[in-house]
Formats: C-alpha cells, structure tokens, sequence
C-alpha cells in the first residue's frame, strides 16, 4: 500500500472544507463503469451502430472482452502520481496518457503488469482499441499517437515513466497487476479461446464514444456513491442499478404507440408530408419544399416511422439558429405529448445557456448541481445539463453546431459521435451554405451513415452542386439541375423525385429593387410608411451594424412602432446575451408567429429571422443576398393564409441594393460594404459578388416570380458554376480574377474543413485534436464572459454571461476578468483586459 492512503481509490468524497472524507477503491469504480458499459450494450440502443461498424455481429466473447477493457479504463490511476493527489496542493497528474508509459519503457515492459496487458490485447486484437480506451477524457492522448511530423520516434510518454517505478514500499505496476487479476476473475470467460475483437477503425471509434458514455455513468455519485458500500454488497446492486441509470436517461429504445398523422400534428398530411416515410431514399434521405409547406412535420413524422421500423431510437433536430431551435422546441414538445401522451419523454433544447428539458428549466447551483424548476430532479434530465451530453437525449432539439463538433477534432467529438448514432439527424434549411460548413457537414454524414445513422435534410433552396455533394451523386450540368422536379423526395439511393405539392398554395410575389442600402432613414421610412397603412413589416439585414442602424432610425421616427421587449425599443441579432435572446424570441413569435394580430409594427434584424422560424410578415424589406438566402427571408413573407393584410394582400418584398447599380466597386476596399463581396482577407458575410450579381440580374428581370415553380429555376441561374463561370468571363478581367480568388478561398476552406474534421476511418492512435479551439463555423469562436456580479440588462433582467465574437476579442488575454465601469446611454459598459465594451438595448458593442 502506499504511505499516504490505505486504499488504492479512484475517487474521492469532500466535506465543506475541502477534506477529503471517503475514497471509492479504483476496483469498485472499474466495476461501476463495466457494469454501465454491459447495461449500455444490452440495452439495445446501439445495437445496429455497433453491427454496422464491426462489419459483423457481436458474439457473446467480444461483449465480454469489450466490458473488460470498460473495467480498466482507469488502470492508470494507480500510478504514484495520480494516487498522490489525495494530499491537498499536490501537482495534478493524471492517469490516461501515463498507461502508455507502462506498455513502452523497456525497464516497464518487463513487469508482470506490462506482459499481461499486452498479452491481453494481443491475444483479442485489440491493440488498436488501447488509444481509444485511454481517451476516455474526451481527446485521444499523443502518448499513444505515431511520431511527430518532424520525424523520429514518438517518446512523448517518458515524463510518465518515474510514476510507475516502485518506491517507499509502493509498487504500482504491481497494483496495476492486481487490478487485471481481479477483472479477470471476475470476467474469466474473456480470457478463453476466441476470434478477435473487430479491428475496423469506425468500431474502435465507437469503442471509444461508448467507453466515454458508460464512464459518465459509472462516475455519477448520485448512483454510484463514493461513500460506499463497497464489496459483496456494492456487487449485489451494482448491475440493477447501472441498468437502471441507463433506461432512466433513456438510453435504451422506447416503443412508439400506434398513431396517425392527424393525431401526432393536429392535422391531416399534405403534399410532401403523406410521402415523407418513403423507404426507398436510403440513410441519407433529403425533401426539397418551399418553406411552410410543413418539412416540419414531415421529418417528425418520419422519424416516428423509422422508429416503427426499429431503424433508429432517438432524434436530433439541427437548426441553423438558436431562434429557430427555440421556437421549434415547443412544437417537438407538444407532438411528443400528442404520440406519447402523459407518459411522453421529455425533449431537450440543444441550446447553451438555455437548460431547459420538457416544460422544466434548470438553474446552474456550485459544482456541477442543477436545480430543476418544478422541483424534480429526473434523470432523464442529465443530457441537458451539459452541451457534451446534448446528443445522448432521446430527443434534443438545437443548432447544427452541436452535431458538428461530433465531426470536429474537439474534445468529446467520439462520445457525440457514438450518442448521436442511434438517432435519426434532420438537418433543417440545408442550402449553398460556406464551403468550410459544407465539407464539416459532408464529415458529419459520413461518420453517421458508417455508424448505421439516418439523416434527414430540409432545404427550400438547395442548389444541385450542393446536393450532389450531399448524396454522392454526379455533379449535375446547369440544364440537368434545372430540370430536376420540384418540389422533390431524393437520397443516397434515389434521385430527385417529383413529391406533391398538395395543399402548398402558390404565392406571387412582387419585387422591387431599391438602392438605398446605405440610408438606414430611407429603409426607416419605406418600413414606417407601410407600418402605418397597418402592415407587420419584416427588415432583415445582412449586418449587425445596419440593423443597429435602421432600428435605431425607427424609434427615432416612429417609436409607437419600433419593436420593444419590456417596453423596451430593440432588434433582434445574435448579439445578445442568451437570457435576453430567451426574452427577444419570445417578443418575435408574439408579435410576427401564427397567432399575431393585424397591428403595425416594425421588426428588424439580420440572419436570426431569416431561417425555420414560422413567423410572417406582410412587407419583406432586405438587403441583397445569393438567391437562396433570399428565397430563404422571402418564406418570412405571407407565410400563412390571413385575410387582415389590406393593402399588403399581394406578397411584396422590397430588395435594397447599393445607390451605384455597378457592383463592381466593390471588388475592391470599401468602408462599409453591407455584406456584399469580399472584405480586405477575403472572407466577408456574402463574399461571392458573383453570386450577387447573378441574383440582382435575376430580381431585375423577373419583377414577380411564382412560389415554388420558380424556385428551381432562380437558384441555379444565380448559383450554378457554369452560370457564374460565364458570368465572369462577360463581366472582364477584374471579376474572372474575383472568380479566380473565390475559387481557391472556397477550395481553401474545404481544405480547413476537412483538416479538422474527424474523419472516424483514420485508425484511432493517429488522431489529432489541437489544443486550440475549432469552430463549427469558419471565423466564429466566440469568447464566453461570466460576470459575478450580473449587468443590468436592458429587458429588465440580469445577464450574466455573454459571448463576445473572435473579432471583438482582440488583445484579451485568458487570465483577464470583466470590469464594471458602469452605464451610460450606450448600456451597461465593462472593460475585459484592454478592451471596452458596452451591453444594452441594441446588444453587444466596441466602446469607444
């Protein structure tokens, strides 16, 4: 035994004054963890990821093998290092990378220990399956990785090797040694004579995500408490209760009662909803419909078809904006409730910041505690109450972000990864998006159709290019693009099918250009003026700073009309911290969703209004985009039947373009672009001006197009290659050098893509995560600020934390803490490091 404990522990219990006052013995844990990674498999929730990733099925020796190396998921806590962190102030080592020490150094291998595990790995061909087992942490650890790049060997684990020798009467590799001897005895049929353990790589990645999962599990002292019992009485409940922790977070399939479409939705299918659970699509299946014809319902009803089929269990609903997750949240919670009745399970909203489950919002307390609202503390809540748990929920709904960081190389992208398996991913207002998202969700399908997911996309206006790529199909000529149907059912297994479009009314809509983008008064004025005449007028702008500006132009001229949370004049932009978007969406769905009234109004903001949110509006004010994100803000417009528009019974949307018709000027450096092309780096909102080009061109000469017969037709004559390519040539030198330049940033950013992308059929001991942070999206970390002492919010309601953009944050260093300067008319003003800033009605600024 070592001198500073009587039990080789794995985890340790402290009273209020950082004493510690129990230790759980690490064989008690390793059997905690194997007993929840065996109730995990027999659950049957990853029964087909896991056929589907081995290749073959599982027998009942590889179930046992894969428990064993569970159970030593922690070997390396008995090193000399890790064990000392019983004494307070010690240096915190830890005990996944130190194994690798054990298996390598020569003086090492010579230990009973050594020999033993790698004649356990061996003989089950699961060396491959070590790196995965010891990145239970969430990363995989460069102990166990190939050599650096520069060449040589790969010694990184020798600053481990002095914990492991023995010393003042401690032997660790001994204690190591005991640890296998007590596993085996425990599970002696692993070790008789077998085939091997599957060695595909997507299966040691599943391994790896599942280790993660049924650590977590094992590690909650809610269930699995330090203070004991330990031994014989531990043993008698422990697989009752690991079994239990695991169907009580859902984690297991549930049946799915007899129902009907009608009964799940409150109405009765049309158009693409009656032929959306066609089986012939394949695991990717992808529906193409103007925007409120009810994709919705259509994935959900799906997904409720797929679970009938036993295809998948759970659902994940990835949405473009936190705004849409929110408001679609409610609706996924009220079909639950319609299918399953009161015993419903409870869905998650995906959303940082937000933890709410069903009805239930949490509230963070010390630690790691979360105190839920109504005063029920259900397990079944557990996946919300962290971001890296989102994706293990039965039924989560937030932004596509989440689900990308299981195809990042980021901390906990494996256990994403392997949670997200089980699920049916709908991925709503698929579209042209950025070549870097592009490729990440390209990564993202892959590793989930490897894994024997489902996918599910939604587009209203996806361009051909796009799809082909999505569902591995031949890029397809601009006459083959344009003649594909609309709207239309495809997938990885069948091309584009024309669906119906049944109780889809046509709209005609109006469009006029205007070139007054650069006068927040003039877009004020146009807005008033409709306002008055009894209109809900919607302006969307492609900046936070032209928002900012038109709001503000609005209370200045018509403060009756601006929009207001609390009584307070606003707009509405992901600038804000996320109690107040809680607040802003709330106001937004009142005032512009299904249910508003026919009174006046103002709304204004950027990209947040644009996409899966149901709210409509009776006059469309925007700036100038690609045609599919105007498409997009256009489904904003008229979006359900009334008979209050008045004036503004025809659909008419205003498109605000620069006073000089020639976009040419703004191939090269201007002050304030809106959006529009590229900026001195290259990147910018909307960089591609041929794209805008193409799309002005289009408005111009089309002043009323047809929803949906038109929509096929104007996103590939604005986005199709062979269009812009075209296009550039007519236009000269500087635009096909424009062409040129997009063409490389565009193959640039695929690269990115792709680079930090995990891609889960690279063998597991050569994956990389950096230690710097990678974004879901290029040019988007952001840098979280917690306040102790909360700003006054502008809605009348604290903030405590808000995020500040990548571009903000310059020159603030880690270690820098927020300073209240107090407020002004700005807002509430705080300093981080050498930066000023100021927090208020208009959202998140540089102060001057």
């Amino acid at each position: 035994m070592p001198p500073f404990a009587d039990v080789i522990w794995a985890k340790l219990d402290y009273d209020s004054d950082k004493n510690v006052i129990a230790a759980l013995p690490l064989v008690e844990h390793a059997f905690d963890v194997a007993a929840a990674f065996e109730a995990l498999l027999a659950g049957g929730g990853w029964d087909a990821a896991l056929t589907a990733t081995a290749g073959r099925a599982l027998t009942a020796q590889d179930w046992v093998r894969l428990i064993v190396l569970a159970a030593l998921h922690d070997i390396g806590k008995v090193n000399w290092g890790f064990q000392a962190r019983l004494h307070p102030g010690t240096q915190k080592i830890g005990h996944e990378g130190q194994v690798a020490a054990l298996l390598y150094n020569l003086r090492l291998l010579k230990t009973p220990a050594s020999q033993a595990l790698w004649g356990m790995l061996r003989d089950w061909g699961a060396t491959s399956y070590i790196s995965a087992l010891m990145a239970h942490h969430g990363r995989p650890r460069e102990e166990f990785g190939p050599a650096p790049l520069s060449g040589g060997q790969n010694l990184t684990w020798e600053k481990h090797v002095n914990y492991w020798l023995p010393a003042a009467g401690y032997d660790p590799a001994a204690e190591a040694l005991r640890l296998i001897e007590q596993v085996r005895a425990r599970y002696p049929d692993a070790w008789e004579p077998g085939d091997k353990l599957p060695d595909a790589r997507r299966f040691v990645a599943l391994f790896a995500g599942l280790v993660t999962l049924a650590d977590w599990l094992g590690s909650d002292t809610r269930r699995f408490p330090v203070e004991g019992p330990y031994g014989a009485e531990r043993e008698a409940w422990r697989p009752t209760q690991a079994a239990a922790t695991v169907a009580a977070r859902g984690l297991v399939p549930l049946a799915t009662p007899a129902t009907n479409f009608a009964t799940a939705f409150r109405f009765d299918p049309r158009g693409v909803q009656v032929e959306a659970a066609a089986d012939d699509m394949g695991p990717v299946a992808l529906i193409e419909a103007e925007t409120g014809s009810g994709k919705t319902e259509a994935a959900l009803w799906r997904w409720l078809e797929l679970r009938r089929l036993g295809q998948v269990d759970g659902l994940y609903f990835a949405l473009p904006t936190r705004t849409a997750a929110v408001q679609l949240f409610e609706r996924v919670k009220r079909m639950l409730k319609d299918v399953w009745g009161e015993d419903a399970p409870e869905a998650v909203l995906a959303v940082p910041g937000y933890l709410q489950a069903g009805d239930a919002t949490g509230q963070i307390l010390s630690g790691y505690d979360v105190q839920w609202g109504d005063g029920n503390d259900h397990d079944s809540r557990w996946a919300a109450e962290r971001t890296n748990r989102f994706l293990a929920a039965r039924v989560a709904v937030g932004t596509i972000d989440q689900a990308l960081l299981g195809a990042l190389r980021v901390k906990h992208a494996p256990v994403r990864a392997a949670a997200l398996a089980r699920s049916l991913l709908v991925v709503d207002e698929v579209h042209a998006s950025d070549a870097y998202m592009a490729r990440l969700l390209e990564q993202l399908l892959d590793n989930h159709v490897a894994a024997g997911g489902r996918a599910l996309l939604l587009s209203a206006t996806l361009g051909g290019t796009a799809r082909a790529r999505l569902l591995k199909h031949p890029l397809p000529t601009l006459a083959e693009a344009e003649a594909q149907p609309y709207p239309a059912l495809s997938g990885h297994a069948l091309r584009p099918r024309q669906a119906s479009s049944a109780g889809t009314p046509e709209k005609r809509v109006t469009i006029e250009t205007a070139g007054i983008i650069e006068d927040a008064d003039a877009i004020a004025a146009r807005a008033i003026a409709a306002a008055r005449a009894g209109a809900s007028v919607l302006v969307i702008r492609n900046s936070v700073g032209g928002a900012v500006a038109v709001a503000q132009a609005v209370e200045a001229l018509a403060p009756d009309l601006a929009s207001r949370v609390n009584g307070v004049a606003t707009l509405h932009h992901g600038r804000f911290a996320p109690s107040d978007r809680r607040l802003l969406d709330e106001g937004v769905e009142a005032a512009f969703g299904k249910g508003r009234t026919a009174a006046g109004r103002v709304l204004v903001g950027t990209q947040t209004l644009e996409q899966s949110l149901d709210i409509d509006a009776d006059l469309l004010i925007t700036d100038l985009a690609p045609m599919d994100v105007l498409l997009q803000r256009i489904g904003r417009l008229h979006r359900h039947p009334r008979k209050d528009r008045g004036a503004f019974a025809e659909a008419t949307v205003v498109v605000l373009r620069p006073a000089d018709r020639d976009l040419a000027r703004l191939l090269g450096s201007v002050p304030d672009r809106h959006g529009l092309g590229p900026m001195a780096d290259g990147a910018g909102v909307y960089p591609n001006l041929l794209q805008i080009e193409a799309t002005l061109r289009l408005l111009e000469t089309n002043p009323a197009v047809t929803i949906p017969a038109d929509n096929r037709r104007l996103v590939e004559h604005a986005l199709h290659p062979d269009v812009l390519a075209a296009l550039a040539v007519e236009l000269g030198t500087a635009w096909r050098n424009h062409a040129a330049n997009r063409a490389a940033s565009d193959y640039g950013d695929r690269q990115t893509g792709g680079a930090v992308g995990l891609n889960l059929d690279t063998p597991f001991r050569e994956l990389h995560f950096p230690p710097e942070h990678v974004a879901t999206r290029l040019g988007e970390q952001q840098l979280l600020v917690d306040f102790e002492t909360p700003l006054a919010g502008p809605f009348k309601a604290p903030v405590k934390r808000i995020a500040i953009p990548h571009w903000m944050a310059g020159g603030v260093g880690p270690d820098d803490q927020p300073q209240l300067l107090g407020g002004d008319a700005e807002g509430e003003r705080f300093a981080l490091g050498p930066r000023h800033y100021a927090y208020g009605r208009w959202g998140l600024v540089k102060a001057v």
